[in-house]
């Protein structure tokens, strides 16, 4: 029987974050954090769907043939019906289970949108199986973590499909785009209104720019940096604080417009500094510091802007502050109103410092992981 692991990574957005939405220039990275998808068959006789996402406390054991009578009779919605009409065909799904919280709601949402849309684009067939969705990733705080979720098990889907059709395929580029293309309709899901940014990341990893209506741009051979990612432990919503923002530039436009111009301008300004980069010999450490001072610039910079824009939060001003302190920058990264905040560090920075800026930070009550930026994007283990 068939069985095989997926796994991608969470992304942290380094500028441009909510201006994006509005068609500006975003930078954002991988970071080697990842959500792990098990996807095993089971024998035939046990005619059910079991589900383990322990971050969600979810854990269900579902009959195969309420799947196929909701979704693959020839009554059901289809994937190419409009999205209200197939979406809402999924959420009736879901309410027969009763799940009374809603990020478990979402989760089984994006689970049953994926599966029914890719069986029915791609002719699976839907087997007894078991699948088990596990991550590092701290959930509703800006790293990705829905994207990668989407990114994974739409992988495992597409692979499961092509598996019974005896082509499995390498992640190539053709085939990265759809991953990313099903990822994308999931998030809506979660956000409303995805700007698409989270879930290329997710997909191809790396340092991506990204430019809505534009190719993705991958900056390949970026020397490794390292940030310390901050979790502030408070939760928020993506898609009210995206929508907030809406009705403050709609109200404002003539305030907020050029607000997103000067997020577009440093985000821009940061895309040539890591590009030139990539150019310094090892030994520059003179150039490397030089380069490393002017985002650290820019970073804070990017944080004044959006907390112009109402994003920010007294947790995360609180660690912009103390990373100055000991002559580091540091910004909200994502949706903002709490989730996470990234501190860059330098190419030198020593342990103790590192050691003792994340000492002064879990007094305060934050989490504190040490990680870099820019690795693979989603993959598939196999046995």
């Amino acid at each position: 029987m068939i069985h095989f692991e997926v796994s991608a990574p969470g992304k942290v957005i380094l500028f441009g974050e909510h201006a994006v939405v509005y068609g500006k220039t975003a930078l954002a990275a991988s970071v080697d954090l990842r959500t792990t998808v098990d996807f095993k068959e089971l024998p035939e006789n046990e005619q059910c769907i079991r589900l383990s996402m322990p971050k969600v406390f979810l854990d269900l054991s579902l009959p195969l043939e309420q799947i196929r009578r909701f979704c693959f009779s020839d009554n059901s919605p289809k994937v190419n019906d409009s999205y209200e009409t197939f979406y809402g065909n999924i959420q009736k799904l879901v309410e027969t289970m009763n799940i009374p919280k809603a990020p478990q709601r979402q989760s089984l949402e994006a689970f049953f949108y994926l599966l029914v849309s890719i069986a029915q684009n791609e002719g699976i067939n839907v087997k007894p199986f078991e699948v088990n969705v596990n991550t590092a990733l701290t959930i509703g705080s800006g790293l990705g973590s829905s994207a990668s979720f989407a990114v994974s098990l739409a992988t495992a889907f597409l692979h499961w499909s092509r598996l019974q059709k005896g082509t499995p395929e390498v992640l190539d580029s053709t085939y990265l785009k759809i991953i990313s293309k099903y990822a994308l309709n999931c998030e809506r899901i979660m956000h409303g209104t995805p700007s698409g940014i989270d879930n290329s990341v997710c997909t191809y990893g790396s340092i991506i720019k990204f430019k809505k209506g534009e190719s993705l741009e991958p900056i390949y051979g970026v020397k490794s940096m390292r940030v310390l990612l901050v979790d502030t432990r408070v939760q928020r919503s993506t898609k009210a604080l995206v929508e907030r923002l809406i009705e403050l530039k709609n109200k404002y436009p003539n305030i907020f417009g050029p607000i997103f111009d000067a997020i577009d301008n440093v985000s821009n300004e940061a895309l040539n500094i890591i590009k030139k980069m990539r150019s310094f010999p090892e030994s520059s450490d003179a150039l490397l510091y030089a380069v490393y001072q002017e985002l650290m610039t820019l970073i804070e910079l990017n944080q004044g802007l959006l907390s112009s824009c109402q994003t920010s939060h007294p947790s995360l001003d609180r660690i912009c502050a103390e990373a100055k302190n000991y002559g580091l920058a540091a910004k909200l990264t994502g949706a903002g109103g709490g989730g996470y905040a990234y501190i860059l560090l330098l190419p030198d920075t020593p342990s103790e410092t590192i050691s003792s800026i994340s000492r002064k930070l879990i007094a305060n009550g934050y989490l504190v992981s040490l990680t870099n930026l820019g690795g693979p994007g989603v993959q598939i283990h196999l046995d």
